[in-house]
């Protein structure tokens, strides 16, 4: 978030001028006719600020400079942005930028010769229609809780046009400044373990980004269906940033991808919370469907999907049998179990 003020310093013969504010709040006539050719791009106000200078002297240049809400921390990636739109001059420029700073930037002789963080490499602003998006990401060195806005080149190392609409030079509106903290990083996780008929999703989801995998595919997801090495490139071409990352997805044994079942034989319902339950080891990693009846062969209690909750209340002390099915969360397989349970009340 930023608080934003403004200021501007005539170069060359040593003139001062300001950099402008446009309201759609003025009575000024002057200024509402100005604000029926151009709206602020969002809310009521815009700056305007002259990047290239001609008539007023050599590399005369205005600028527009805030404090950020919090100070940047050191490391830390941050992406600004802004947006601009360029008046009909006698010329137009490619640059604009935004340079962060400890303390406030002045130079009384006109030009700030610095080298900003953010800088459009986009080619030269002339759109007079829209408004155009300047944008880029740093990471800061720290403390930094400046921002000015502006053309920080010489008129020699400027990449201008002339265009010849008026007698101005190189003027633009700005507009929506922004600053936050942000982060290009994509995780695929952890290395890890595939089972048989296993499927995996890998994301690589990052806004606006473009991905090549390593067999060439361009979603922002893959399907694993096999064991192996995975990698993808995810490309942020809005701020020229690329991120890679790499994961192996290892084949394992039968004991890891199904492990074995311990199912009980006999069971205590007597509520004192000591093996109360037809409690089988492992089944949280099935899907297991159960029968249990009695001697005589009649079906007293059946689910499809056994959550470990079974404690044959109401049943008289004796012998009962099962029959469960147990199906591999991870592999698919199914293999079928039988035997006796006895009922100790």
């Amino acid at each position: 978030m930023l608080i934003l003020g403004k200021i501007a310093w005539g170069g060359g013969g040593g003139f001062f001028f300001f950099s402008d504010y446009f309201n759609l709040c003025t009575t000024d006539p002057g200024l509402l006719s100005f604000l029926s050719y151009k709206y602020p791009r969002t809310g009521a106000g815009m700056a305007g600020i002259s990047l290239y200078g001609l008539w007023i002297g050599d590399n005369y240049r205005e600028y527009i400079m805030g404090v950020l809400s919090d100070s940047l921390k050191k490391q830390k990636r941050y992406c600004g942005e802004l947006y601009t739109s360029f008046i009909p001059c006698i010329g137009a420029v490619e640059n604009m930028g935004m340079y962060f700073s400890i303390d406030t930037v002045y130079n009384y002789s006109g030009l700030f010769a610095i080298q900003p963080q953010i800088e459009n490499h986009k080619g030269i602003i002339k759109d007079t229609a829209h408004w155009v998006k300047v944008n880029g990401s740093f990471v800061a060195n720290g403390g930094e809780k400046h921002l000015t806005i502006g053309n920080f080149k010489d008129n020699a190392h400027s990449n201008y046009v002339e265009l010849n609409y008026s007698a101005m030079g190189a003027y633009y509106m700005i507009d929506d400044v922004s600053v936050c903290e942000c982060s290009f990083e994509i995780n695929l996780g952890e290395d890890t373990k595939f089972c048989g008929n296993e499927t995996m999703l890998l994301n690589a989801s990052l806004p606006n980004a473009t991905y090549t995998w390593q067999d060439g595919s361009t979603n922002a997801t893959y399907e694993v269906k096999q064991p192996g090495t995975y990698w993808v490139t995810a490309y942020v071409a809005d701020y020229n940033i690329t991120s890679t990352d790499t994961i192996v997805i290892a084949a394992e044994d039968d004991t890891y991808c199904n492990p074995p079942l311990t199912i009980p034989n006999f069971i205590t319902p007597n509520n004192d919370n000591v093996n109360d339950n037809f409690w089988i080891g492992n089944a949280d990693k099935y899907d297991i469907s159960l029968q249990v009846f009695n001697r005589w062969g009649t079906l007293i209690y059946q689910t499809a999907h056994y959550n470990n909750d079974y404690n044959c209340h109401g049943c008289a002390t004796g012998v009962y049998y099962y029959l469960l099915t147990a199906k591999s969360l991870r592999s698919g397989k199914s293999k079928d179990y039988k035997g006796s349970l006895t009922v100790m009340n």
